[in-house]
């Protein structure tokens, strides 16, 4: 594809430029053969994941609430730096969830409230009055960001105080939400343009009913709980758990995939309409997520490389390129159709152009992760490193390191970009995971409950990875070297006193026994 040579020959250019970027790496976790990239990789963390690096802003690392919940886990399970680690885990224990601790609202028992102190999200406002909408992709995040915890510290404690708190949370998707059955049903909003509300993070479109981004994250969930069950031995709940699994990708492709538009749609309302207008971050997530083949991800990622509709405003006004923004791609092609759009918030003066909002061919930091995962799962390794490095390189390049803040004078970035056209600082404390998809994917470090599985995919300018991890009580040194460049990986983990070959698409496991 003419997209993945052009992002190819970039890398290397963004690799080795220096930019203007004053920010100071706080913490160290990443390191590599380019000592540019090094320092990148750990300003961008500083700035975007532990936000110790404030420049002009009042960043808080947390969301600190449940649509941020596996986010937060995202950034924090692997790295306890400042306790971090420990308050984004603690916070999941003071999540409301509705028959738990005394808490009630207007729904059933089992559902997580949408905001730390509101069952609804705070959106009342504009064009919803006084009446604010209900959340839902809180729900499915909750197991996951507690299955990263648990991989990442296997604090028992922790996941026996929790789990009947997330058994109760997938009880109300199994149940009321018709999950047991395959693809969970949002009786709340139907997904028609006329009594549909927002129903998820992305909070001016209406998407309801059967949600492609809460039906992905939902997979995530049972494939999470079938692990955790089987830490506690409850292996009715795990074979239950494996059996809604296993067939749910079929399930899945059946209700979202569209042949002829070669993409998965936003959601199919009740009277079974697919809406779509080019969600990106939807494609890029289910790939991550191990959701499509191969025939999918190279049809999406053809879908990527052509030229969308022409954006509206701003200073890439009339661009087709999906990743005109450099720091990630569009979130969507295509401009969310009108009927699809809730304008709660939307100007006095009305909707802004298409590219002028996040939600609609803006961008956000955090859908690079998903890029970068999805093109690694399927061994494009030098196009995925091209967008981080693109990233990386965009964030270097501004005189205040893509962060805005109003109050100081800073509306727009050194490229005209506005703070609602690009989503990295506030309100955005997820932007963070971008760069932990070096960690994730590159140097490949997984936890699951038997430990850590290590599946190395450096790219081809690249000799030499690593990354320090906090590991159940350890601090760990992984480093990856290309040996015999570069038909083999050597691993090394000075703490473990670990010295092994790893061959390219082979991985190694650190293992553990998951009953300890």
């Amino acid at each position: 594809m003419l997209f993945e040579v052009v992002i190819v020959t970039l890398a290397v250019r963004f690799v080795l430029s220096a930019g203007k970027c004053p920010g100071q790496a706080y913490s160290t976790p990443f390191n590599t053969s380019s000592p540019i990239l090094t320092r990148q990789l750990n300003v961008f963390w500083s700035i975007y994941g532990t936000c110790e690096e404030k420049l002009d802003t009042n960043d808080n690392p947390f969301g600190d609430n449940p649509a941020w919940a596996e986010w937060d886990a995202i950034k924090f399970s692997w790295n306890n730096h400042n306790g971090y680690r420990d308050h984004a885990q603690a916070t999941l224990s003071r999540f409301p969830i509705n028959g738990i601790d005394g808490t009630t609202g207007n729904m059933s028992n089992g559902f997580i409230w949408s905001w730390m102190d509101s069952e609804r999200w705070p959106d009342a406002r504009g064009s919803h009055g006084s009446i604010a909408s209900y959340h839902f992709d809180q729900l499915p995040r909750f197991p996951a960001a507690v299955y990263q915890y648990y991989a990442w510290t296997r604090n028992r404690t922790f996941l026996q105080t929790i789990l009947p708190r997330v058994e109760f949370v997938m009880t109300y998707l199994l149940v009321n939400m018709n999950g047991s059955y395959g693809i969970p049903i949002n009786r709340v909003n139907d997904g028609t343009p006329e009594t549909s509300r927002p129903s998820t993070y992305m909070d001016q479109v209406k998407s309801g009913w059967k949600d492609t981004w809460v039906t992905m994250t939902f997979y995530t969930a049972l494939t999470n709980m079938v692990e955790l069950e089987k830490v506690v031995g409850n292996h009715n709940q795990m074979t239950f758990y494996q059996t809604l699994a296993n067939n749910f990708g079929e399930i899945f492709d059946g209700a979202f995939w569209n042949e002829s538009l070669g993409r998965y749609v936003g959601w199919v309302d009740r009277n079974g309409y697919q809406h779509d207008s080019g969600y990106v971050f939807i494609n890029l997530e289910a790939l991550a997520r191990g959701l499509g083949n191969r025939t999918k991800a190279d049809r999406i990622f053809q879908w990527l490389s052509e030229p969308a509709d022409p954006i509206g405003i701003g200073p890439h006004n009339g661009s087709t390129d999906v990743y005109h923004n450099v720091l990630a791609a569009r979130t969507t092609t295509e401009n969310v159709a009108q009927p699809d759009w809730d304008g709660w918030s939307d100007p006095d003066e009305g909707r802004r152009p298409y590219g002028g909002l996040v939600e609609s061919g803006g961008t956000m930091i955090w859908l690079t992760y998903y890029d970068i995962m999805a093109r690694l799962r399927f061994n494009y390794t030098d196009e995925a490193f091209a967008i981080l490095t693109r990233m990386l390189d965009r964030v270097d390049n501004d005189s205040h390191c893509l962060t805005f803040n109003y109050e100081k004078g800073r509306p727009q970035d050194d490229f005209g970009e506005d703070f609602v056209q690009i989503g990295s600082n506030f309100p955005f404390p997820e932007s963070g995971i971008a760069v932990v998809a070096f960690l994730h994917g590159f140097v490949g470090v997984q936890a699951k409950i038997d430990g850590l599985y290590i599946c190395p995919q450096l790219p081809s300018s690249l000799d030499f990875v690593q990354a320090q991890v906090d590991y159940d009580t350890s601090r760990l040194t992984i480093q990856i070297r290309k040996q015999n460049a570069p038909s083999i990986y050597h691993l090394t983990i000075p703490e473990q006193q670990l010295s092994v070959d790893i061959v390219p698409g082979a991985c190694y496991n650190l293992s553990f026994d998951s009953s300890e």
